[in-house]
């Protein structure tokens, strides 16, 4: 079951290089990435990667989503720590692709 809210929240941006845009596929791809190198379960869609935008800060959107959907790993980690960690790995992928300095 998808428990995914949908509402209109305003979307955050992340800016690379460039300082323009980092379109939202390649941020996805870059989480899901991410994910898979921390040997994560997580995998993000579309539709749960766009509800997340709408909290501003990156770290925060993450935990908010193992808050939500994967509490059981608050018991061994801090939601702070996973979360500054995800963050990590996704910019070393942005950074790989050519998307962050």
């Amino acid at each position: 079951m998808n428990q995914v809210q949908t509402d209109s929240r305003p979307a955050a941006i992340t800016v690379g290089t460039d300082n323009q845009p980092i379109p939202r596929e390649t941020q996805l791809a870059a989480y899901n990435a991410a994910f898979i190198e921390l040997d994560l379960s997580f995998r993000w869609d579309a539709e749960m990667y766009e509800w997340l935008c709408g909290i501003e800060c990156e770290k925060a959107r993450v935990a908010r989503y193992i808050e939500e959907h994967h509490a059981h790993l608050l018991a061994a980690y801090d939601a702070a720590f996973l979360s500054g960690l995800i963050f990590e790995k996704k910019n070393e992928y942005l950074r790989a692709v050519g998307h962050l300095n």
